[in-house]
């Protein structure tokens, strides 16, 4: 068989360069071995005293599920700042930190004022809330030991866009961010639509002063609340925004302050003053549901949605918080980006509506075809639909706290037999 001169010449070339990818020189290394394998560099916190500081947290919650950390995971506020905190070293382990928070934010919700407060690491070696543990070589370290780090650049670099450290303070040791708060504000956001707010300040002041707020909550058994009386000091509904006339895309705001309050409470007593709003309860309803023995069960009731809901502000007796200048201005600058994306986007989906629809009261009578904004902020027609509206004293309602209380204790208690079987049964075994 003849080969051809040009098929001898590509068989000659593929041959060569075969024989070149597959040399062999013993004194050639190879890639992986020219690299030098560099070992992970272990920080030595050792060389470092620690330093009980509370920081205050801003961040917009809609996309997270909620402020603590949960079992299992999912992105939380907490779950952040805690990666963030480890990843920049500031602490080794939460389990240690002797970490506290004021308050857990339900998902969805925002804040401006939470606090947080625990060990963090420090170029100190003496001074407010400086911890010198047991074995701690800071003493011979070289560097600055005079002024402190600035938490708020190293932590804000490194925390997602929508979280963000604004101020910071040393504090006592044995200081509790939950325990110490003296009081908390929330602000819940609103557009106007077509409801009275006259109606609706009626009825928050039935809230001021110490209550039972079994039926503006949910009752959280299992994590052993027990006791619903709370104190409300503060209960203001304002329009941010007046037209003339007043229009439904007017936003307004509601500003609450007390010492503590319950899980979804806040929520829950908007939900039934947007009832009251709309003219389908009326102010005393409140009253009525604050008097246990009138009413020892809470009707079944949407409480208002999470995304308008922000954690205002927690106050602390005698806390004197610090700003890095530099660090505040920066702070500054990118929540107002954010709020130049979203007002711009707001107002030209609110110029459409005013073409297509011009924002009159009487757009969203009972006979309008048009849903009012608060029945859309409230994700249901139904909840504020007139004429399919089922009065709060005719629905059906939850258990009493005494029934849950002693299911949960009868469930409990047979959860502890089971496990003692258990055992019982692993140690005959053995």
């Amino acid at each position: 068989m003849q080969v051809s001169s040009v098929a001898l010449l590509s068989l000659r070339g593929l041959s060569r360069r075969m024989a070149s990818n597959f040399s062999f020189d013993p004194l050639q290394k190879t890639s992986s071995e020219l690299r030098e394998v560099k070992k992970p560099r272990v920080f030595d916190f050792n060389k470092f005293n620690k330093r009980h500081v509370a920081l205050q947290v801003a961040y917009i919650g809609w996309k997270y599920s909620g402020f603590a950390i949960q079992d299992p995971p999912k992105i939380t506020i907490e779950s952040c700042l805690f990666e963030c905190l480890k990843k920049t070293k500031l602490i080794e382990d939460v389990s240690t930190a002797h970490y506290s928070r004021c308050g857990r934010t339900d998902k969805g919700v925002s804040a401006l004022g939470q606090v947080i407060a625990l060990d963090l690491r420090t170029n100190l070696l003496s001074g407010p809330g400086v911890r010198v543990q047991e074995g701690s070589i800071a003493h011979t370290r070289k560097g600055d030991t005079e002024n402190e780090l600035p938490y708020m650049v190293i932590l804000n670099r490194n925390l997602p866009e929508d979280i963000r450290v604004l101020s910071w303070t040393p504090v006592d040791p044995e200081f509790s961010a939950r325990f110490n708060c003296t009081q908390r504000t929330y602000k819940y956001f609103f557009p106007r639509g077509d409801m009275n707010l006259e109606l609706m300040r009626t009825a928050a002041q039935y809230f001021m002063g110490q209550h039972d707020f079994r039926n503006f909550c949910k009752m959280d058994i299992a994590g052993g609340v027990t006791h619903f009386d709370r104190t409300i000091v503060k209960f203001e509904i304002n329009a941010l925004s007046s037209s003339n006339p007043p229009s439904p895309y007017d936003m307004c705001e509601m500003t609450l302050s007390g010492h503590a309050f319950l899980m979804h409470q806040v929520r829950c007593m908007a939900g039934i003053l947007f009832l009251i709003g709309n003219g389908l309860e009326t102010p005393d309803i409140v009253q009525h549901m604050l008097d246990i023995e009138k009413c020892p069960c809470k009707p079944q009731y949407g409480m208002a949605p999470p995304e308008p809901l922000i954690l205002y502000d927690c106050v602390f007796d005698g806390l004197q918080w610090q700003r890095e200048e530099e660090a505040h201005d920066r702070v500054v600058a990118h929540f107002q980006h954010m709020w130049t994306s979203q007002v711009v986007k707001s107002t030209m989906v609110q110029c459409m509506l005013d073409t297509l629809s011009p924002p009159t009261h009487s757009s969203y009578s009972s006979h309008s075809t048009h849903p009012s904004p608060m029945a859309i902020l409230m994700h249901s027609d139904h909840r504020l639909g007139k004429g399919r509206y089922k009065p709060l004293l005719e629905r059906p309602t939850a258990n009493t706290f005494e029934e849950r209380y002693e299911h949960h204790q009868a469930k409990k208690m047979k959860l502890q037999q089971q496990q003692h079987m258990d055992i019982q049964d692993t140690s005959t075994s053995s």
